[in-house]
């Protein structure tokens, strides 16, 4: 479905005493009593890769806090009284077997949602990468690739995480399936995470990147981030461990009385919220009804919740899974108390049982964590690569003039990878009109389906990217063709660059509880309430110049201004790092938001539901600014967040006008809903009923921005409380491909940068990229061994082709700014441009949503901008396979690396100087003259 995602926090890393933990914990060791940070009921991007630049190692947080401190917990939520209101479940529909690996049809999941419910409840958890890794990856990693590994996960079942797009679904990663196990260059991204148990899970990830002259793997140690799903809040317990408050309680009643404790497992039979037909009531019952203690209940042996008995009864309702699981409920008596300790007899139940189960048999033994399908362990100490060939082909379909299957396959099964392939106007073209992503897993194959209505009818350059895992021997390598025709079928090949003889990977830091960032002045653990970072820059100057964004993430949003004479005013908070290298925030009136024809996208089939009708009728095609980001089109979300609603009665409303546009046009803001439910229109220029965006509490949202018709258009935006006016009116201009529509574009100042933009690293999604004006480190490619015969570092075109000194690149609108180099390929698919999704190896067509490849992972890594294609792979995919010409050209290329790690702005000071010293030089002309 469309996904909501929120933008990644620039978070200062420097002075961070980060702590690891290798192994994961026994899961009745405390829980999470004594964790410094219980993430719940609010948006939160864990695991966080951290770069650290002095030590060239990684680490993680969440947000920014060790990932190990924190725990994430899942409890139950609603957004409302509806069927598909209980935020904290997701049941499975029938008829879709591209969501088999979730489990049978109609069963239910505890589910983190992409789509969280009022407060972020019951958490708004994502992925992310800090800022660092991102401005590091350039410079220091083979490719600009880096990756998140899941190693495995202990817990009572099953974890997936994945979009959904309505009619299909990209798997991110899963604790079973060992061809979902890395996200390439992760950027900020919002997803399902289900568990098929309810109970406490620690997910194991390590962070791996190649250094950029190949000769060492830059890999972190193993951290465990913490999931509790159901149960109470994980800091209200009290029992540190179990087995030593078991053993020091006592064995007999001391006060005579005949007690027998039970177990009652029982579907639920309340029906207050939406999904509790689907819960099991779980009670306790010590036979008597004084007592007092504390119930500590497990599943599969994993911690689920620790409860008061108050007395002598506990009762929990909780979403059992599909399949059975060991249930025991182990008693701790109230110290002081005649009462004695009881543990149950492990019983088996699951959500598909309706008959009651009574358990009275008392068990001496406290069941140890032990999931009867346990989580494979994945973690290559190196990925060989003996074939070096990849290949896309794209075929299309039967009675369809733009729909096609690509299929993208490995020679080596083996290979993991990220690719991503792109059609541009022309080499020169700065952004791609088609775009289409994804990964390669185990098996070394990804088969998704894209519309090319954008770029049917003309030639287009097309370029093949593949991003290898930092742990193969191959690196990342591109290939270009020019005038390529989009026939029934057509591909193209392409040969790995290899690293000759391969290098060991780094040993992982032995364990250590002791900070791996030195800092002379150590920063305090945060207490655990953790300060609001949601109003980040609200207090920063207004940026006032005029400036076109064409990419990244950005919210309007409301600030407290002691200058407006509402104390209030609308500001566009732009996250896109375009000409800066941290978030800023801007009048809204001065921005422009230039939308390319990649962000074309035709309403399919399976989008038939009415609501979907301000996409126009089913074949029809709009301009949509996707809910889920996709790194070629800007990515607008609207926020309260930071707001005291307390002041603001009838909640906050965002009333959205069309001040201007093309003449029988229509705008809509919307969300869809789960698996293709209807969806939720907020905002429809053609029903003035449909203007406002309302909110109830702190907010942050992202939906799908849809415009009818390529041309200008002018939006206005406010902020209410009811009709009462809490900030001004401001509005900003839409520039939708107007190309189609000719409209003169201003000249650039003389100010303006030289370069074109490059596709902003905002959640780490975009390209690293070689702008027309030649700069020296702007290499689409490291320097490993090439089967090409000329190796030569990246540059701009007219470094690399004689024919671009005599074309010279088109200065596009977007030049008043120049955005700073990015790592990523990014998540889209632009056959299914809604949400900037992509399909899964099932083949489905993918509209509503994101990225993830068919065969392992999802955000993806960096390719070269189409002016870089021809130094990264002009030459047809590498054709030679000597060995020794490998290691000669390896060797020939290490002086590149090492050049290509040249700050990006050398350039700066050095024409400084050159001016000085030229005015010096004329003074003293004039002075001799």
């Amino acid at each position: 479905m469309i996904l909501i995602m929120r933008v990644k926090r620039i978070i200062s890393t420097g002075a961070l005493a980060l702590t690891i933990a290798l192994m994961p914990q026994l899961a009745w060791a405390g829980p999470d009593r004594d964790t410094e940070w219980v993430v719940t009921g609010q948006h939160v991007d864990a695991p966080i890769p951290i770069w650290h630049a002095d030590t060239h190692s990684f680490t993680m947080n969440t947000i920014n806090m060790p990932v190990e401190k924190t725990v994430l917990w899942l409890p139950k939520a609603w957004a409302g009284s509806g069927a598909q209101d209980a935020k904290y479940q997701l049941e499975i529909p029938e008829k879709r077997p591209d969501l088999a690996f979730l489990g049978p049809e109609h069963s239910v999941l505890n589910a983190a949602p992409q789509n969280p419910g009022p407060n972020n409840t019951p958490i708004w958890a994502g992925l992310g990468a800090d800022s660092s890794v991102e401005w590091a990856a350039p410079d220091e990693f083979d490719g600009s690739t880096y990756t998140l590994d899941l190693i495995n996960v202990d817990g009572p079942g099953r974890m997936e995480m994945f979009i959904d797009h309505g009619d299909s679904v990209s798997r991110f990663l899963s604790s079973h399936d060992v061809a979902y196990r890395s996200v390439y260059n992760p950027r900020h991204t919002h997803l399902f995470t289900t568990f098929t148990q309810p109970g406490r899970y620690q997910a194991r990830f390590r962070v791996n990147a190649r250094s950029i002259d190949g000769k060492t793997i830059y890999t972190s140690p193993i951290q465990s981030l913490t999931w509790q799903v159901g149960g109470s809040n994980p800091s209200s317990g009290t029992i540190t461990d179990i087995h030593q408050a078991f053993a020091a309680a006592q064995a007999q009643r001391s006060d005579g009385v005949q007690a027998q404790p039970s177990l009652t497992l029982a579907p639920n039979p309340q029906r207050e919220h939406p999904g509790d037909q689907h819960l099991t009531e779980i009670t306790f019952n010590s036979g008597h009804a004084t007592d007092q203690g504390r119930l500590w209940l497990t599943v599969n042996g994993y911690f689920l919740t620790e409860e008061p008995v108050v007395d002598g009864k506990a009762q929990v309702r909780e979403l059992l899974g599909d399949d059975d699981a060991l249930i025991q409920a182990v008693f701790i008596p109230e110290a002081g108390s005649g009462s004695a300790r009881w543990a149950s007899t492990p019983q088996a139940f699951s959500q598909r049982d309706r008959a009651e189960v009574r358990v009275t048999r008392a068990s001496s033994v406290i069941i140890e964590p032990s999931n009867p399908d346990p989580s494979p362990v994945w973690d290559p100490a190196q990925i060989s690569v003996s074939r070096p060939g990849v290949h896309v082909s794209y075929t299309r379909k039967e009675g369809s003039e733009d729909q096609y299957t690509v299929q993208v396959q490995a020679d080596d099964p083996e290979l993991r990878a990220a690719y991503k392939v792109e059609f541009f106007e022309s080499e020169y073209d700065f952004s791609p009109w088609c775009a289409i992503e994804g990964t390669l897993g185990k098996g070394g194959i990804d088969i998704q389906q894209q519309d090319l209505g954008a770029c049917i009818g003309q030639p287009m350059y097309m370029k093949f990217s593949v991003l290898p895992h930092p742990k193969s021997l191959a690196s990342m390598t591109t290939k270009a063709q020019e005038d390529v025709e989009l026939s029934s079928s057509f591909g193209m090949d392409l040969k790995l660059k290899m690293w000759p003889g391969g290098s060991p990977a780094q040993p992982t830091p032995a364990p250590t509880v002791e900070p791996l960032l030195p800092s002379a002045s150590p920063t305090p653990s945060p207490a655990p309430n953790i300060p609001d970072t949601s109003n980040d820059h609200k207090d920063d100057a207004l940026k006032t110049n005029p400036v076109e964004l064409a990419r990244g993430h950005m919210d309007l949003r409301l600030r407290e201004d002691s200058g407006a004479a509402t104390h209030y005013s609308l500001v566009l908070k732009d996250d896109s790092l375009t000409g800066e290298k941290t978030s800023v925030m801007r009048a809204i009136d001065s921005v422009t938001w230039k939308v390319g024809v990649n962000a074309r996208f035709t309403r399919p089939q399976s989008l038939s539901d009415p609501s979907y009708d301000v996409l126009g009728a089913i074949g029809e095609s709009s301009y949509v600014l996707p809910e889920t980001q996709n790194p070629d089109i800007v990515w607008p979300g609207v926020s309260t967040e930071g707001i005291d609603y307390s002041q603001f009665p009838k909640g906050i409303d965002y009333e959205l006008k069309v001040v201007d546009s093309p003449k029988d046009s229509r705008v809509a803001f919307f969300q869809g809903g789960t698996f293709g439910g209807p969806a939720n229109i907020m905002v429809d220029s053609a029903n003035p009923a449909k203007s406002r965006i309302h909110t109830d509490s702190p907010t942050h949202m992202h939906a799908n921005w849809v415009f009818s018709k390529p041309g200008h258009y002018r939006l206005q935006i406010r902020a209410l409380d009811g009709d009462k006016e809490i900030a001004a009116p401001m509005s900003w201009n839409v520039s939708v491909h107007e190309a189609a529509v000719p409209t003169p574009d201003p000249a650039p100042s003389a100010e303006q940068p030289s370069e074109q933009p490059i596709p902003s690293p905002s959640p780490s999604a975009a390209t690293p990229s070689v702008a027309p004006v030649p700069t020296p480190d702007q290499t689409t490619a490291p320097s490993p061994a090439s089967t090409e015969s000329a190796p030569t570092p990246a540059a701009s075109p007219s470094a690399a082709d004689p024919k671009a000194s005599e074309k010279p690149s088109p200065q596009p609108a977007t030049q008043t700014t120049t955005t700073p180099p990015s790592n990523t390929l990014g998540q889209v698919s632009a056959g299914e441009r809604l949400l900037g999704s992509r399909s899964n190896s099932s083949g489905s067509r993918r509209v509503l949503g994101g990225v993830s490849g068919g065969g392992g992972a999802v955000p993806l890594a960096a390719s070269a901008e189409p002016s870089s294609a021809p130094t990264a792979s002009e030459s047809p995919a590498a054709d030679s396979d000597s060995p020794a010409q490998a290691a000669q050209l390896s060797n020939d290329e290490a002086g590149e690396s090492t050049a290509s790690r040249i700050p990006r702005w050398w350039w700066i000071p050095a024409a400084a100087l050159a001016i000085v010293l030229g005015a010096g030089a004329a003074l003293a002309v004039r002075r001799r003259g």
